[in-house]
């Protein structure tokens, strides 16, 4: 193309990579060049080989694609993480993981600087292929098990970080207000073990939980539970296999029971997200009952839809917390605070009683 346009390799060089260098006559002959002999630019693959970077950031989805932009809480956190790559002129990339052995395959195959992890992140085959990369990683959530155990922890700590909220606690704190005066506390809880199909189950062993998030949340329902001097092992929870509103109705619904159930079914629901707790509503109002009056609920995150229906919810910054990772996972900042919560109470649990 050189030889065609009449100027060096060079000059060819500095009219796609800093065309400033090159006056506007030579830069349109090295153009009209270049569309006579087909070539259309620079190869970004090559260029990224080159440069040892990809200027991008993969966020890995546990939830499926379509998660990312159909639940609203996930919006938030992916409109933080998108703020900072616009900041620093970064591409965004999604990967999303399915629980099988490709996931690890997923991971080692993209061209990605940094990782981070949204939705649910557990020990196992992902993680350490996320770890193994040797790339900066920020974790949404709980913090994974494995990581304290590791036996290069010292040198993992540096480039893996933790963004969360102390969950246990708020999910007492939500748990408490939720089961003032009640008789039969129950719980919605994400899924418990991979592949998980809806299911009740009566006070679950939280030591075989196997995702964090959802292990501390539980603990922190247990805490209120026996606080509230209930017995754990009463109470029903009913485990969902997907954090959707529709998708997890049969499972709340057989949880709730009918109409002529009420006098059995639970007076209390905790729910660990806005979504599932919008979808106990929703039963509660096909079948006759009141929120609290009939049942108290409560969700988890502080939707625009949990204040719209009242629904008393645990208040994280989500939209911060995307950006924080970024920023982690960038290396633009180098520590993790523990990100901070409040209760949002409102009118779908009962008042506190002086």
């Amino acid at each position: 193309m050189a030889r065609a346009a009449g100027v060096s390799v060079m000059t060819v060089s500095y009219a796609y990579s800093a065309p400033h260098r090159v006056s506007p006559g030579t830069r349109a002959r090295v153009e009209t060049s270049a569309t006579a002999l087909g070539y259309a630019g620079p190869n970004p693959a090559a260029r990224s080989l080159r440069q040892g970077r990809s200027n991008s950031i993969a966020v890995v989805v546990g939830e499926g694609l379509t998660y990312a932009f159909d639940d609203p809480e996930s919006s938030r956190f992916l409109a933080g993480v998108a703020s900072v790559c616009v900041e620093f002129q970064q591409s965004l990339t999604l990967v999303p993981v399915n629980g099988d052995a490709r996931d690890a395959d997923r991971i080692r195959e993209s061209a990605a600087d940094a990782f981070v992890l949204w939705t649910g992140v557990s020990d196992g085959p992902l993680l350490d292929a996320v770890v193994a990369s040797g790339r900066r990683v920020a974790i949404q959530g709980a913090e994974p098990d494995s990581l304290r155990a590791r036996p290069d922890v010292d040198q993992v700590a540096g480039r893996v970080h933790v963004v969360t909220i102390d969950d246990r606690s708020a999910a007492a704190a939500v748990a408490t207000a939720t089961f003032a005066g009640a008789a039969r506390p129950a719980v919605v809880s994400f899924a418990l073990e991979d592949e998980q199909e809806a299911t009740v189950v009566h006070g679950p062993a939280l030591d075989d939980v196997r995702f964090p998030g959802a292990r501390q949340r539980l603990r922190g329902y247990r805490d209120a539970v026996e606080a509230a001097g209930h017995r754990w092992a009463d109470v029903p929870v009913a485990v969902v296999g997907r954090n959707h509103r529709q998708d997890a109705r049969p499972v709340i619904e057989e949880l709730l029971g009918g109409a002529d159930a009420q006098e059995s079914a639970p007076d209390a629901v905790v729910a660990m997200s806005d979504q599932l707790a919008l979808a106990v509503l929703d039963v509660l109002t096909e079948t006759g009952r009141s929120t609290p009056g009939d049942v108290a609920v409560s969700g988890w995150d502080d939707s625009p839809e949990a204040a719209q229906h009242g629904l008393t919810s645990v208040h994280q910054a989500l939209e911060e917390q995307g950006t924080q990772c970024a920023l982690l996972a960038l290396g633009q900042v180098t520590e993790a605070p523990t990100a901070p919560w409040s209760l949002a109470l409102r009118t779908t649990t009962r008042p506190e009683r002086p």
